[in-house]
């Protein structure tokens, strides 16, 4: 066997038994110089757990994540269906994970913008937010991303009840998100825990490659926005200066408290 191809056939294999060297080859399909993934993202995609809960601050790689989980899916011939509350989201995604493919030895059979089929059965399909469009399908993998900003009533509740009864019965979900105030369901995963949901926070300040757009976004948000989209703090509805909370821990119900004068 010629050098280059044992070097080749070498690499596939740790490709095949190390999911961080996979995730890294995805990666340099989009990012030529990527040097390494960080273990909060191997920890995401070699996770056996029902839910996946990923509490990430913006520009980590969490959609870095959906998109390598879903590309595992495909070689393994599963069907995933990608929601995000727009459009535009969903393609992001699925042109992510087009690349990816790339670094594969699939056969895609049709691609679209939102849907990818390969050779081997695997279906990636990605919808926005809407009850009327995500029903119908039967699914592997659930993949929800910006989940905290899902339309529609009940912090998002509606469209995840629309999304659950087409997982399989073996099947898997992911919930990765920004956080956007306490009252959603995506909040509800973490303020409320339950069992069997593997949940991961992200901060920014825990990411060395991140340091300075934390600093650059410390001078330029209020301490609200910062604590929000950076440190990953539920912030009462995300919009108001004082925590809702805060305001209940210092008032009574009790009786009026007067000063003596």
């Amino acid at each position: 066997m010629p050098f280059d191809a044992l070097h080749d056939w070498c690499s596939l294999v740790e490709r095949d038994l190390d999911p961080s060297a996979e995730m890294l080859h995805f990666l340099r399909q989009e990012i030529p110089d990527a040097e390494s993934v960080d273990p909060w993202q191997v920890e995401a995609i070699t996770s056996n757990a029902q839910t996946v809960a990923l509490l990430v601050c913006r520009q980590a790689g969490k959609s870095c994540v959906l998109a390598t989980r879903g590309v595992r899916e495909l070689k393994n011939g599963g069907t995933t269906i990608c929601l995000a509350p727009a459009e535009r989201q969903t393609r992001e995604i699925t042109r992510k994970v087009q690349h990816y493919l790339h670094a594969t030895d699939l056969v895609v059979e049709r691609a679209t913008q939102t849907e990818i089929e390969c050779s081997n059965g695997g279906r990636f399909i990605a919808v926005p937010a809407s009850g009327a469009t995500i029903r119908g399908y039967t699914a592997d993998l659930l993949l929800v991303d910006e989940m905290a900003y899902l339309p529609g009533a009940n912090g998002g509740e509606d469209v995840v009840v629309a999304l659950l009864p087409m997982l399989k019965d073996n099947g898997q979900t992911f919930y990765a998100s920004t956080p956007a105030g306490k009252s959603n369901l995506f909040a509800s995963l973490f303020l409320e825990p339950k069992d069997n949901v593997h949940r991961i926070k992200v901060p920014g300040t825990s990411i060395p490659r991140l340091a300075p757009r934390v600093e650059r976004l410390r001078s330029q948000l209020s301490a609200m926005r910062f604590r929000q989209e950076v440190l990953c703090e539920f912030l009462s509805d995300g919009l108001s200066y004082f925590d809702l909370s805060a305001i209940e821990n210092a008032t009574s119900q009790e009786a009026a408290i007067c000063p003596r004068f």
